[in-house]
């Protein structure tokens, strides 16, 4: 997991370089979306990698208690500055720590991973299931983004490029990883890669073994067509690049 900190501090220059973070309709929607998966009334949420802290503010200004954790110094601190700037900053924390290291005595009715699953190898992921396990109130959920293997088996070799960047995406197949390289195009030297361990459900459930956590729902998530360039919310399973896991508490 050498990888992790040098990939999104870049990630986060490249992409908000102008320093200007959005709160969009998009970010209601997953809200709305993740309290049709819990379906119940609940008040805290835990957000593992909180990235720009979209999801984290927009849950926050509904009225949601909100524990951000976020590695990239920079990104925590304007998380910080715009929960101040919408007076929402008594319902946001935001800690800035690794969250396979972080001290968190707290419970939490959700735990969530909205992104990014799969940074380090099974072992890894079974080390912060258990802490999840521990995060969660004994009827509290988690709900976790997991990347399917076929869908990025199917982009290998994919190229995308934008002003200052471009991506590059790749695949594994003998550690079933998908590669996510992206190139500074002002320092065309500077080459970063986020290696992620895809999942198929019934790997999932293999993982789950001993975390004390078990898979109760699915939900698949939405594909890119790089043919037109045409993004579908939502697909079948055997198309989606990713899935939304609900795991609860043996």
């Amino acid at each position: 997991m050498k990888w992790v900190q040098s990939f999104y501090e870049k990630q986060y220059k490249l992409i908000h370089h102008d320093g200007n973070i959005q709160i969009s309709e998009n970010h209601v929607k997953l809200l709305k979306k993740m309290e049709s998966m819990v379906n119940k009334d609940f008040s805290s949420i835990l957000e593992l990698g909180a990235g720009m802290g979209e999801f984290a503010i927009t849950a926050a200004k509904n009225g949601y208690h909100v524990t951000a954790i976020e590695i990239i110094s920079s990104a925590a601190k304007h998380i910080r500055e715009m929960a101040s700037q919408l007076s929402i900053d008594g319902r946001l924390q935001v800690i800035t720590d690794d969250f396979y290291h972080v001290p968190i005595s707290q419970s939490f009715d959700v735990v969530c991973y909205l992104d990014g699953f799969g940074i380090g190898g099974d072992q890894d992921q079974r080390e912060l299931l258990r802490k999840i396990h521990d995060w969660l109130q004994p009827s509290g959920c988690a709900i976790i983004d997991i990347y399917t293997p076929w869908y990025w088996l199917s982009t290998n070799g994919q190229e995308m490029s934008f002003s200052n960047f471009k991506r590059k995406y790749g695949f594994d197949a003998n550690s079933c990883r998908m590669l996510d390289t992206w190139y500074d195009l002002k320092e065309p030297s500077e080459i970063y890669t986020q290696s992620l361990r895809c999942y198929s459900p019934e790997d999932l459930r293999l993982l789950l073994n001993g975390t004390g956590l078990v898979l109760t729902e699915i939900y698949p998530g939405g594909a890119l067509d790089y043919a037109n360039w045409q993004y579908y919310e939502e697909v079948s399973l055997i198309k989606a690049m990713s899935y939304t896991a609900i795991l609860k508490k043996e």
